[in-house]
């Protein structure tokens, strides 16, 4: 009898195991109408670069609504530099931006590495095709760009 008892503890602990983590699983499900973007970095002018990219990630979250990560790989070593998102609402090709916002500011080491990263935070109701640029810049000046990435906000 005890054998048995045990046995079905153990088997009611995994069921409700099972549950608890399907409900974790789908809280943190991926936005269905925009999906990961990983959009490499390009240098602008003479800009030196191994490597650097953006990763925009949007959640289904409640309060998250999306998850940005900047990474340079070779650049100009102990450099500080600001990233921006050259919003714009309409022109497919990014070349006039409606909206400009700063996300993030880093520095990079020795060896010309750096990273960094900023969260959106639930902006409300609301859907919108735009189409973003990110373009990292040290004193002021254009030193990396993504290519134009259309965005779906839902």
């Amino acid at each position: 009898m005890m054998k048995n008892q045990l046995w079905r503890h153990a088997a009611a602990a995994a069921a409700i195991a099972l549950i608890a983590l399907s409900f974790l699983v789908s809280s943190a499900a991926a936005d269905q109408a925009f999906h990961t973007s990983h959009a490499a970095l390009l240098p602008v002018g003479g800009a030196s670069l191994r490597s650097g990219f953006v990763n925009d990630v949007h959640t289904n979250g409640v309060r998250i609504y999306a998850q940005e990560r900047y990474q340079l790989n070779g650049a100009a070593p102990d450099t500080t530099y600001t990233v921006a998102l050259e919003i714009a609402f309409t022109d497919e090709t990014c070349s006039v931006a409606d909206l400009t916002i700063a996300t993030a500011t880093f520095t990079t080491n020795k060896s010309g590495n750096g990273e960094a990263g900023f969260t959106f935070f639930f902006p409300g109701p609301g859907a919108a095709d735009l189409f973003i640029k990110w373009v990292i810049s040290a004193g002021g000046v254009p030193q990396y760009e993504t290519g134009c990435i259309p965005v779906r906000l839902d």
